[in-house]
């Protein structure tokens, strides 16, 4: 018995060679960790300081006229930025396994905020609608969190119904009905343009998490005939399609902005007319540090700022692709394509908009427009991706060294 048992030499020796290994796997693990999508990050570090000069650029007027300082909005998008940074570096390393089981918590709250617009004296009318939170001085719009909430739901949903994604009463439909209660409380404020870009999200999301071909061409269906009925009970709505039809109809009335807009890209040339001498954002332009902004990039960086705004927003959207296709585990995998797919979205709209590809809708630049609410849940957002990126760096690496990984939710 006693020469059958290991020596006390080859014991040290197993045991040597085991804490070597586990040390060699967290030195691993730490290395991997430690590496994030740097050419994401990058992007999006370009996007910031340019949105805060254009930020400034375009606002300074108004920014003095209404509150006698130039630097109002330039300092206002200032510190949004570093509060969005702030929180980007959480998400970066908050887990993002966890928003799986905070799912229907941030739908809640999503749901919660968007009721509270409708409280007298917490929501706020502007341009006919209510679309934000005032309490004091802090201003909010709920939607903008609900775009992010609404991505973790379907993702976390379609990742626990992926044995039955083909059934569409057992799976898409349940949903739907979730999200058509958030669809009514967006429709009432009314904003019309947030309601699309989310339901293109969330169709997005079912087809690539494996809705069937007819399910996906029913729901399209559904949808066209819902948003066409959208359009024809708003009067203004028929106008701005109307005008996105012929501008130069009514070039004094319904078409002036998009006009003015034309001819701010226009008149920027290649190179632009320079950074702060643009004349169309004077006036002309409606909300120049918001929705028109890109008009005004247009005319002062001209067509090669304009074609590197655009540039940097297909590199987000080609690594939060990447990172999705790339990611193991299928909710992040989810969630990273509903983000990336969210700022693509919603970057292509504003776009399209300011360019006459599209009728005349209300959507922020992403990165870019002035905007505490935009700011911080992209930010967030950004943060989450990164995180997303971490994760799939450590397993990738640990997988093609022969280290097993195994993911907290088990899958």
């Amino acid at each position: 018995m006693l020469s059958e048992a290991p020596s006390s030499k080859k014991r040290w020796k197993r045991l040597l060679k085991q804490r070597n290994s586990s040390r060699l796997a967290g030195s691993r693990s730490r290395s991997a960790k430690s590496q994030v999508d740097l050419i994401l990050l990058a992007a999006v570090g370009l996007l910031l300081p340019v949105g805060i000069l254009m930020v400034y650029s375009s606002s300074n007027a108004v920014s003095r006229e209404y509150f006698d300082n130039s630097y109002h909005f330039f300092e206002m998008q200032t510190l949004w930025c570093c509060i969005g940074l702030m929180l980007m570096l959480f998400t970066a390393f908050f887990n993002y396994r966890t928003y799986q089981r905070l799912a229907w918590l941030m739908l809640l709250i999503s749901g919660i905020l968007l009721l509270l617009v409708y409280i007298p004296g917490m929501g706020i009318e502007h341009g006919g609608s209510v679309r934000r939170l005032g309490i004091g001085r802090f201003r909010f719009q709920p939607v903008e969190f609900a775009k992010l909430g609404i991505i973790i739901y379907v993702a976390q949903f379609l990742n626990r119904k992926k044995d039955y994604i083909g059934n569409f009463k057992r799976a898409v439909l349940p949903s739907l009905i979730v999200l058509v209660i958030f669809f009514a409380l967006i429709y009432k404020q009314p904003d019309f343009g947030s309601l699309v870009i989310i339901g293109l999200v969330v169709f997005a999301m079912l087809f690539v998490g494996g809705a069937r071909i007819h399910q996906m061409a029913l729901l399209m269906v559904a949808a066209g005939v819902l948003v066409a009925i959208g359009i024809l009970m708003a009067p203004y709505r028929v106008v701005r399609w109307t005008t996105y039809l012929n501008p130069w109809k009514d070039a004094e009335g319904t078409g002036y902005h998009i006009i003015q807009s034309f001819y701010a890209l226009g008149s920027g040339g290649i190179l632009g007319v320079g950074l702060g001498n643009g004349m169309q954002k004077l006036h002309y332009l409606p909300t120049p540090h918001t929705d028109f902004i890109f008009a005004v990039i247009g005319e002062e960086l001209g067509f090669i700022g304009s074609f590197s705004i655009v540039l940097l927003f297909m590199v987000i959207v080609w690594r939060g692709i990447r990172i999705s296709l790339s990611t193991r585990d299928r909710f992040g995998s989810l969630l990273a394509f509903g983000i990336a797919f969210l700022i693509g979205i919603q970057a292509f709209v504003n776009i399209s908009v300011v360019t006459g590809t599209l009728p005349t809708k209300g959507l922020t630049l992403p990165f870019i427009s002035f905007g505490g609410s935009s700011m911080l849940v992209s930010l967030a957002s950004v943060g989450i991706l990164l995180n997303i990126s971490r994760n799939r760096t450590l397993e990738n690496k640990l997988q093609s060294r022969g280290i097993k990984f195994a993911s907290p939710t088990g899958e």
